[in-house]
């Protein structure tokens, strides 16, 4: 269940509109519109908009969902399990884990390798590559920028990130005049590589705060970066002798 207390009152209020969604068999998803009647401190009553489910949906006891909901012109979604037997009253909703905002925007992702300095807020550790008072790696390369996009980047590093840590990162986006980027980013996964003696952990981080001209610079950097490459791939491919 919950791994603590989270003021679920902040994003769900009384007559919020809200959508349900319910794995069913055969990867099909349970989608339905519904409105909060009821908050407390871990659960929440929705009205369905439907008054009756389509047939062979069923919202019983503990069945796992995940309800979504908009507020301040941000999206948020949590996941939970319904509390009873869903019949003609409200759906009631136990929460299972924390609200997480959602970026609906995608982005493309550019595999690169550019030096990061991190600092692990939840856990009170950094690391860098350089000298500026913090915990340097042992390798040269690391801590590294490996994949970025306007969302978030992909990290290995010597220091050690579980999911949801907050980290604090700062780099230098490599464009004709270097920008300096400070984020706030969320780990969403982190897995450890073994190769030989040494230990690397590469953890995969989404932008909970960025300044939004640093995140359209990323944007314009990853764009142009891929049209050099698509042009020096093409350049290669017509210089290729004829068999």
């Amino acid at each position: 269940m919950q791994n603590g207390t989270y003021n679920y009152k902040d994003y769900f209020q009384p007559g919020q509109k809200a959508r349900v969604e319910v794995a069913l068999s055969g990867d099909t998803i349970f989608n339905d519109g519904a409105v909060v009647t009821e908050i407390n401190d871990a659960e929440v009553r929705l009205r369905l908009s439907r008054e009756k489910l389509p047939e062979g949906v069923l919202l019983r006891r503990e069945a796992p969902l995940v309800v979504r909901v908009g507020m301040g012109g941000n999206s948020y979604r949590c996941k939970g399990v319904v509390v009873d037997d869903h019949g003609d009253e409200d759906l009631r909703v136990a929460f299972t884990d924390r609200v997480t905002p959602e970026d609906q925007r995608e982005y493309f992702r550019l595999a690169t390798d550019i030096p990061v300095i991190l600092f692990n807020v939840t856990a009170g550790t950094a690391e860098e590559s350089g000298t500026a008072g913090l915990r340097v790696a042992t390798q040269s390369s690391l801590p590294r920028i490996v994949n970025i996009s306007g969302g978030g980047l992909r990290t290995e590093t010597e220091m050690e990130m579980t999911r949801d840590d907050i980290v604090y990162a700062t780099f230098h986006l490599p464009l004709p005049e270097p920008k300096v980027v400070p984020v706030v980013a969320q780990v969403m996964h982190s897995e450890k590589i073994t190769s030989g003696d040494a230990v690397v952990h590469s953890a995969g981080l989404r932008f909970m705060h960025i300044n939004e001209r640093d995140r359209d610079a990323i944007v314009r950097y990853v764009c142009n970066e891929e049209i050099k490459r698509i042009r020096l791939c093409r350049k290669d491919f017509y210089s290729m002798p004829n068999s």
